[in-house]
């Protein structure tokens, strides 16, 4: 059950990376994330979805200043984590994890799996006695569809889809709150990412966690999350429930990317949108609305206009100067 009080809440967060190439010259910057807000209640789940290149990695990695930001707010329970500092932080780990795109990367593959379980433990010895380590170990595997016999075996003796399970176990094991996961099905087929998407929700269930989800794919996050926010250029411009966006998209930018999914169709077009042309680099920005280049619908005054992310009905949110209320 959602609770009413958000749980996380991001506030103008940005994160721009010095231009290279171009020395001392700090006017010069790739703008990866630019002013993004959104909150995330307690039990829920939020998609992020994009073209690869619109920063949503960059976001995920930033809300858990896994990379600093370079302004805006990161509110978890009320407390702002940009201003903590690196051991207050690392305290805050416990409560803020992370499951990564490439599951064979993100394990240490010198390390057994019970090794890998068992490292938060050493890291923060106040979460769980030594002598309750290989009872927890066993029941964090065989609570992800996993063996108990598996804590012995290496990374590289498991498939793609069971070295995601032992990420999302690793993930439980210091009893988080929000659970970030930077495109967790990408590197899975579809049978097996139909078995995360379901594990994922079990666990969320039982352990009353929220998610922050990261993808790519328009019919995956359509079947794992409550809501969904669009991001294009390091901006997000529409935030709704799931049912708000599938069912009535109302940014051109996220008809076009519903009308290339042959069982969603926007609700004026039944044709399919053609986004043209390239999307602009980061590091020089369309001015005004930063689609209005590959815009179906754009008008002179977008190129004068930044729109600002406004709610429209019920919630919900969009980012055009030409949608009315």
């Amino acid at each position: 059950m959602v609770d009413a009080k958000p749980l996380l809440k991001i506030e103008n967060l940005v994160k721009h990376y010095p231009a290279p190439g171009h020395g001392l010259d700090k006017s010069r910057v790739v703008r990866a994330v630019d002013e993004v807000s959104f909150t995330l209640h307690r039990g829920e789940t939020l998609g992020i979805v994009g073209e690869s290149g619109c920063g949503k990695s960059t976001l995920a990695r930033t809300l858990l200043r896994l990379v600093e930001p370079t302004s805006g707010k990161v509110l978890f329970n009320g407390e702002d984590l940009v201003g903590l500092s690196s051991k207050e932080m690392r305290a805050r780990r416990c409560q803020l994890q992370m499951i990564f795109q490439d599951p064979f990367a993100s394990l240490n593959p010198r390390m057994t799996v019970g090794q890998i379980l068992s490292e938060p433990w050493v890291i923060f010895p106040d979460i769980l006695p030594r002598a309750e380590w290989k009872e927890r170990i066993w029941y964090l595997l065989t609570r992800v569809g996993l063996s108990a016999d598996d804590a012995s075996r290496y990374p590289h003796q498991f498939s793609g889809g069971q070295r995601q399970r032992i990420g999302i176990a690793r993930a439980l094991s210091v009893n988080p709150e929000v659970i970030v996961c930077d495109e967790p099905f990408s590197a899975l087929d579809v049978s097996i990412q139909a078995q995360v998407i379901n594990l994922l929700e079990d666990i969320q269930q039982q352990f009353g966690l929220s998610y922050v989800i990261i993808a790519h794919d328009l019919s995956v996050i359509r079947h794992c999350s409550d809501r969904v926010a669009v991001m294009y250029l390091g901006n997000i411009v529409e935030i709704g429930t799931w049912e708000q966006i599938y069912g009535n998209p109302l940014h051109p930018y996220t008809q076009a990317l519903l009308s290339a999914m042959p069982e969603v169709r926007t609700k004026d077009r039944k044709e399919r949108i053609i986004l043209e042309g390239e999307v602009p680099s980061p590091l020089n920005p369309p001015s005004g609305c930063r689609f209005r280049t590959r815009c179906h619908r754009a008008q002179p005054d977008c190129a004068q206009n930044k729109p600002e992310l406004r709610v429209r009905a019920q919630s919900h949110q969009c980012a055009c100067i030409h949608i009315h209320d």
